[in-house]
């Protein structure tokens, strides 16, 4: 029965979460949508029993911000890193003219929107997933499935190439590995908002102002930069230290 409830509590979250692949581009009906994910997800947690969204990661902590914005940084450097390794390798051109006034506006909504965006994915691959698993399975263990999961809720990238695929399941990986360290998705939430930031902002760019990025950069060089974010998190985040009220499972195991 705990099993079966489990399985609909995601599967709920899930149908939530993907009304923002109905609303269209439309930028009010797509914060919305995402916030109605929040207000479904805390309900979830309600009805299991749980105090809120503090059960899926994001526990309140002194050093939550420090690390959702260190994330954020991290997440930024490494997309901007693939940017210009593709702007020096000719594989992206500029045109037109650049107006920082143009941009200004539809930056913060992009900030804002990939927020919510990358938030809420973060609770259902990750917080969700992590809470009702079963809790003596290994973190390497957790970390896959939740990495398969993540890949698994792009459903709407299955016709894509299996590049697509190599380079979302590295995501996944990158992006559970420090919420399996600390069960915060402080940092985790940080490192998926910089990335998509950058995303989001170089592919609408041209929708909003005079200067357009054109774009023939391959996956193979977002799955390359995204191979070294995950070193760097392999690195360094099982060493990082845990926030007070983290409960993480064994930790050697990613050291």
């Amino acid at each position: 029965m705990m099993i079966l409830k489990n399985i609909l509590g995601f599967f709920v979250l899930f149908a939530v979460y993907h009304t923002s692949e109905l609303v269209g581009s439309n930028p009010i009906l797509l914060f919305a949508s995402f916030i109605l994910f929040f207000i479904a997800a805390h309900i979830v947690a309600k009805l299991r029993g749980e105090k809120g969204l503090s059960a899926f990661g994001l526990r309140r902590h002194k050093k939550a911000s420090t690390n959702l914005w260190i994330g954020y940084l991290l997440g930024v450097l490494f997309y901007s890193g693939s940017f210009v390794v593709s702007v020096w390798t000719g594989k992206i051109e500029f045109v037109g003219i650049f107006s920082l006034q143009q941009i200004i506006l539809p930056l913060v909504g992009i900030i804002l929107l990939t927020f919510l965006s990358s938030a809420s994915e973060d609770i259902l691959t990750r917080g969700y997933v992590f809470r009702y698993l079963p809790k003596n399975w290994s973190l390497s263990t957790l970390v896959i499935i939740s990495s398969v999961i993540y890949v698994l809720n792009h459903i709407w990238r299955i016709g894509d190439s299996y590049t697509q695929w190599i380079m979302l399941f590295l995501m996944g990986l990158t992006y559970a590995v420090p919420f399996a360290v600390t069960r915060s998705l402080w940092f985790t939430i940080g490192c998926h908002w910089g990335w998509n930031t950058v995303s989001l902002f170089k592919s609408q760019i041209g929708n909003f102002s005079d200067f357009k990025v054109v774009d023939h950069t391959t996956d193979w060089t977002y799955i390359v930069t995204m191979f070294l974010f995950l070193l760097f998190v392999l690195g360094t985040v099982p060493h990082r230290a845990k926030a007070p009220g983290d409960c993480p499972h064994n930790e050697t195991i990613l050291r």
